[in-house]
This record gives C-alpha cells, sequence and structure tokens, in this order.
C-alpha cells in the first residue's frame, strides 16, 4: 500500500511540474495595472525568458512619465523616480500611442522597467546584448524591407510598432525603427557608456544587420540644459528605444541584477 502511495505521489508531482512547465513557457498579455494598456510578452526557449513582442510604445511609457502628475497609475513618485518633461517635443512631432517611445536615456529606460516590474510585481529589464542576440537571431531578414523600418523606406520617423513582418519567434521591428538599449556596457573599457542594438529609421539598410551594435554618444546630450544632462531625456536621441525582457527564473521583482 505504501509503494502505491509512493507510485500515486509522483505522478501526481510530474502532472503538476508538467502543467506549470507548459503554463510559464507560454507567450502571454501583461495589462498594466490601474489602466487598460497591455503589451505581450513571447517566449524564447534558448534563453529562459520572455521579452516584449515590440519596443515599448508610448502607450506604456507616458503611463510612467504621468506627466499630469495625478498618480492614477500605480506606483505613484513616492515609488519609483519618473522623468520630468522634456523643453521640446519629445515625440519628435511623429505622434504617440503604438509608435514607440523615443530618446529616453538608459536611465529612464532602467527606471521604466522598475516601474513596470512595481506595478506587475513581475522583473522586468533590460536584455544583455546575450539575450538580445537570442531573440533577434542571425538570419531571416530577408528581404530586410519586409521585415524593418531604415532610412530608405521610413519617410525619416519612427513608424507604429507590429507593420513589418515578424521574426522567427513573433517578434516585430528587432531591427529597424529604433536602436534598443542592451543592460550591459559597450565594451569593458568604458562601463557607463551604454550600448544598443538593432538599426533605426535612419540607418541605411547595410548598417541594419542582427550584428549592428552602437555604441552611445555623449554629443547627443549636448543640448541639454539641465544638469547633469541626459538624465532622462536625450535631445539627440530620436534613434533610441528599448523593449523589456523577464527571466523564467526571476529574482524577486524589487532584487537588483
Amino acid at each position: 500500500m505504501i509503494v502505491k502511495h509512493i507510485i500515486i505521489w509522483c505522478v501526481i508531482t510530474q502532472l503538476v511540474a508538467g502543467c506549470a512547465s507548459t503554463h510559464q513557457t507560454q507567450d502571454y498579455v501583461q495589462v498594466i495595472k490601474g489602466s487598460a494598456i497591455e503589451f505581450e510578452m513571447v517566449w524564447i526557449p534558448q534563453g529562459n525568458f520572455w521579452i516584449g513582442r515590440t519596443e515599448v510604445t508610448w502607450d506604456e511609457f507616458l503611463l510612467y512619465c504621468d506627466f499630469e502628475c495625478n498618480a492614477a497609475i500605480p506606483p505613484g513618485a513616492d515609488a519609483v523616480t519618473k522623468p520630468s518633461e522634456p523643453i521640446t517635443a519629445y515625440d519628435h512631432g511623429w505622434g504617440f500611442g503604438r509608435r514607440p517611445a523615443v530618446g529616453m536615456s538608459l536611465n529612464a529606460a532602467r527606471e521604466f522597467c522598475r516601474w513596470i516590474s512595481l506595478n506587475t510585481g513581475k522583473l522586468y529589464q533590460l536584455p544583455t546584448e546575450t539575450e538580445w542576440e537570442l531573440a533577434c537571431g542571425l538570419t531571416g531578414y530577408a528581404p530586410l524591407d519586409q521585415h524593418a523600418w531604415y532610412a530608405e523606406n521610413s519617410d525619416f520617423m519612427t513608424q507604429n510598432v507590429g507593420q513589418k513582418n515578424a521574426n522567427r519567434y513573433g517578434l516585430y521591428d528587432m531591427l529597424g525603427n529604433l536602436w534598443e538599449y542592451c543592460q550591459n556596457p559597450y565594451n569593458d573599457n568604458e562601463p557607463k557608456r551604454p550600448v544598443l542594438r538593432g538599426g533605426s529609421w535612419k540607418e541605411p539598410a547595410a548598417r541594419v544587420t542582427p550584428l549592428s551594435r552602437l555604441g552611445f554618444d555623449d554629443d547627443w546630450i549636448l543640448d541639454d540644459p539641465n544638469v547633469p544632462p541626459g538624465v532622462w531625456w536625450v535631445p539627440d536621441g530620436d534613434h533610441l528605444g528599448f523593449r523589456v525582457l523577464r527571466l523564467a527564473d526571476e529574482k524577486p521583482f524589487a532584487a537588483e541584477r
């Protein structure tokens, strides 16, 4: 009888584990609490993580900015620092909604991740370059015009996310539209210099590849009147954006990675 109970317990345990694993590795839709705004996360099996189906759009980023300071969407400014409104049009006159959020600093991208983690209880962060490369893949982007916005087809501005063909995982705009921040530095000799991947709307097609890298250029913040400059916004950063990542074996959401 004891042996029988042990066998039954083992079978149940395996079934539960299997269900949990199946649930864990599904794509899902994340709703931002206190709003009707949502974004999609896609499972990348090789990396054991989820990554945003699209770049973070103004729909999500402006909830974090909360320029009207009404604290309608948690958490408020008492829980996480929020950007000040830039002196110039933060959308560069291109529009909001489903266009990718553009022109933020690495600090602002990281603080958005912290804010969305506090809002949802899940740990969101920027991808490392290795994680970004896994999600992007090295092939499957020919012809490029069907997958990316770049200098020759973008009309010299960002475009709404998700209009071109997705990659093999169902991710949009991994190439083109905006360069995307990664969390590791550009190189070991410049540990504070951000790195971005994927190319943008302003690069020629030859520059928009899975292997293209961009190091942050301090000249982009020369026109920032704030002291210190570039804390939240990059005046000449109309080609900079990001997408979020969540690890399957995430730490508690308040932890630092």
